[in-house]
C-alpha cells in the first residue's frame, strides 16, 4: 500500500532536502526553558500566569474522576482537564527538578541539561494541549455535520495522545481503570471515524490517484482474485 501511495518516492524527494539542526530534543529543549522562564518570573512577581497559554494554571487544580464512561471520555471538559493537568503537574516537578540540581552546586545551564527527559516530557505535554486547544477553537466556530467530525478528530487525537504519554500513568494523573478505558473508546472512534475517513482525506486536497484501491471499494479490494489484493 505504501508503494501503492508513492510515499517511499515522495519521502526521499523531501529528506535530502531537510537539514537536521532542528532536531526535536533541541526543539523540546527550548519550549520547556521558555516554560521555566515563565513559571519562574510569576512566582516571583507573585502574579498570575499571563502567557503561553499557561493561564489554567491559575484557578483550582482539575479532578479527574474515577471511573470514565465513554461520553466523558469524549467529552472537551475531560479532553482539557486531563491535558492541563498533565502540562501542570510536570511543569512543577521540572521546575523542583532543575531547583534540586541548582541546589546541588549546578549552574543553570548545567541543571537543565541533567532535567532533559522531565523538560522533554514537559514540552510534549505543552505542544499537545495548545494542539488540543487549536482543535477545540475550530471546532466550536463550527456547525453541522463539520463540527460533529471536528468532536469524533478532537476526541481521537486526545485520546491518543494520552494512550501513548506513559507520564499519564507514570505520575498518577489517570488511574489504571482509567487508562484501559481511553484504549478501549480509541478502537470505537475507530469505526465511528472510518464513514468519513475518505472525506477527511480529500479535505487537504489529496489525489485520488495518491490513494490505494482500498480506500474506495475495501470488499473489491481485499477480494480473491482482484488485481490489488495480492491473491492472484
Amino acid at each position: 500500500m505504501l508503494a501503492e501511495n508513492r510515499v517511499g518516492i515522495l519521502k526521499g524527494e523531501f529528506d535530502v532536502q531537510s537539514t537536521f539542526e532542528g532536531d526535536n530534543n533541541v526543539l523540546m529543549q527550548q519550549v520547556s526553558k521558555a516554560l521555566l522562564a515563565e513559571y519562574i518570573a510569576a512566582q516571583r512577581k507573585k502574579a498570575p500566569f499571563k502567557g503561553l497559554g499557561l493561564e489554567h494554571m491559575n484557578g483550582p487544580c482539575p479532578v479527574i474522576p474515577d471511573n470514565l464512561t465513554g461520553y466523558s471520555l469524549r467529552s472537551i471538559k475531560f479532553q482539557a482537564d486531563v491535558f492541563f493537568l498533565r502540562e501542570r503537574d510536570l511543569l512543577k516537578r521540572y521546575v523542583a527538578e532543575v531547583s534540586q540540581y541548582q541546589a546541588q552546586g549546578q549552574s543553570k545551564e548545567d541543571a537543565i541539561l541533567l532535567s532533559y527527559q522531565l523538560g522533554e516530557e514537559l514540552a510534549r505535554a505543552f505542544t499537545e494541549r495548545t494542539i488540543l486547544q487549536t482543535i477545540i477553537e475550530a471546532e466550536m466556530s463550527s456547525s453541522g455535520s463539520l463540527k460533529d467530525v471536528l468532536g469524533l478528530l478532537r476526541s481521537m487525537y486526545a485520546l491518543i495522545s494520552i494512550e501513548e504519554d506513559s507520564s499519564f500513568l507514570q505520575y498518577g494523573i489517570l488511574s489504571l481503570v482509567n487508562f484501559a478505558a481511553v484504549k478501549k473508546e480509541v478502537m470505537k472512534l475507530c469505526s465511528d471515524l472510518r464513514p468519513h475517513a475518505l472525506g477527511i482525506v480529500s479535505s487537504f486536497g489529496v489525489p485520488d490517484s495518491f490513494l490505494s484501491p482500498i480506500a474506495f471499494d475495501w470488499v473489491e479490494a481485499n477480494s480473491w482474485g482482484s488485481p490489488n489484493s495480492g491473491n492472484c
